[in-house]
């Protein structure tokens, strides 16, 4: 089963990104995401986060995309651009970040929080034919939309936390129901 990664900021500069696509292809992981928050980030579904600059965004993605491209044998490890600037610059800003990311290589656009059916379907329409990857996490930001809901929407990868009601219902909102994603992470065994 292949697995995407978070990767966070790439834990540091230029180099430091390189170094994590090297180490996370090399342990099997088919994907990560690298996000264009600040190096002391926050979840993607609280508020009170900081965004680098487009500039040092797109580098870690070039970094990332570098990376990929010199592992030998023709790598079909993916590189995920991930913006949480729409909750703090705009739906605009986040959208215009992912099309620099897909034009410096990214493979798929992650695009955090988006609030709406419409946000995420325009999100899609603007940067298509790339992939979207939407997080959904219940009481987040995004609505709880199901699986089948998001992909009807346009977006290819939906990502939420594993939950027992995942596989019978196509969602977690039943079993997350009223929590705040503080609470959510808690029980999942995450201190945010």
């Amino acid at each position: 089963m292949p697995v995407i990664a978070d990767a966070d900021t790439g834990f540091g500069g230029p180099t430091m990104v390189s170094r994590t696509v090297t180490q996370y292809a090399k342990a099997s992981v088919a994907a990560l995401h690298i996000e264009d928050q600040v190096q002391t980030k926050r979840c993607g579904h609280l508020l009170g986060k900081q965004v680098v600059s487009r500039d040092e965004f797109i580098t870690r993605v070039r970094a990332a995309v570098l990376a990929r491209d010199a592992i030998p044998g023709d790598s079909d490890f993916v590189i995920i651009a991930r913006t949480d600037s729409a909750q703090v610059l705009g739906m605009e800003e986040a959208i215009i970040r992912l099309q620099l990311a897909a034009r410096a290589g990214a493979d798929v656009c992650f695009i955090e929080g988006v609030r709406t059916k419409e946000l995420l379907e325009s999100t899609v329409a603007a940067l298509a034919p790339k992939p979207v990857l939407v997080n959904v996490i219940s009481g987040g930001l995004t609505p709880s939309f199901t699986s089948s809901e998001a992909e009807a929407m346009g977006a290819k990868i939906i990502t939420r936390a594993a939950m027992q009601s995942l596989k019978k219902t196509g969602t977690d909102f039943t079993s997350a129901q009223g929590m705040d994603p503080k609470a959510f992470f808690k029980i999942m065994g995450e201190n945010i």
